[in-house]
């Protein structure tokens, strides 16, 4: 990405800086930002706020955000494993969360989901109690873990911008939907969001109505799925209910050795609904 920024001759990159103040105009938006020290006044015809969870833009533009917190508590880290990685990525489903393993070249990403209440104690274990306790969480498809790395923990909540266009303004990514990261949904969403934003803007006025409308209907179904499946997934793999844990079961059994069923879901979590952005689809 840096490469290809620096070869854009027609992009300016502001860094480091702060977005101070958003104000919107009649037929543009003028952003001050602070850099070294001093103030500098942009306008532009569309702002896109793509700042993350805590939108500063979303804020500014005065949409509100609706909230749902799964009182889980994300722990990240590195971990190094028996087997290496081969591009194979790993989840199990917890009523605790979900547990996963994302390959990241020879070694792995780790994700553990605990409840709230416990996330001081996990964190406050050493690397051998905690590879421990991980290895227990998620099992043995990579052989034993080695080496845990330095770990993070994140809250984890759901956060939907009410609406996510206003007058000559859009929000993409985390700042207009910010949702739970069981199915590793969101990252690919917020992607699927700037690549048909582009194809929606193109040879038109970026901030008219027309076109910021078009662009909230290409994502209408798509982006209403991807959040019903994370929303559900979520609620449905925390329900400690005997029933429910062995529905569970049976349905991720299913899934796994019955013919034609995880071709469904596996396209729609790959964005395969509704208006699939052009660059979505791979070289024409």
């Amino acid at each position: 990405l840096e490469r290809r920024l620096s070869r854009l001759t027609g992009l300016r990159v502001l860094r480091p800086c702060t977005v101070s103040a958003i104000r919107p105009g009649e037929d543009s938006i003028a952003v001050a930002v602070q850099r070294d020290g001093s103030e500098e006044i942009l306008t532009t015809r569309l702002l896109v706020g793509a700042d993350g969870t805590r939108s500063f833009a979303r804020a500014a533009l005065g949409i509100d955000a609706l909230e749902h917190d799964y009182g889980q508590t994300l722990i990240v880290c590195s971990v190094a494993c028996e087997r290496a990685a081969d591009g194979m990525a790993y989840e199990r489903f917890t009523e605790h969360g979900p547990v996963a393993l994302l390959p990241i070249g020879s070694e792995f990403g780790s994700v553990c989901a605990v409840p709230r209440e416990a996330a001081a104690t996990v964190m406050a274990m050493d690397d051998l109690g905690y590879r421990d306790y991980f290895q227990q969480r998620l099992g043995w498809r990579a052989g034993r873990i080695e080496r845990v790395g330095r770990r993070s923990a994140y809250p984890v909540a759901q956060m939907l911008a009410e609406r996510v266009i206003a007058h000559r303004a859009v929000l993409v990514g985390n700042a207009a939907q910010t949702i739970h990261p069981i199915g590793a949904q969101g990252f690919n969403l917020g992607l699927r969001d700037a690549l048909c934003l582009s194809e929606t803007l193109e040879g038109a006025d970026p901030g008219s109505a027309a076109s910021l409308s078009a662009y909230v209907e290409s994502r209408r179904e798509d982006r209403e799925q991807t959040l019903a499946f994370s929303d559900g997934l979520a609620r449905l793999t925390s329900n400690p209910a005997g029933p429910m844990r062995l529905l569970r079961s049976l349905g991720l059994l299913a899934m796994a050795n019955v013919p034609g069923l995880s071709g469904p879901l596996a396209s729609g979590a790959m964005g395969f609904r509704g208006r699939v952005p052009r660059l979505a689809r791979g070289p024409a």
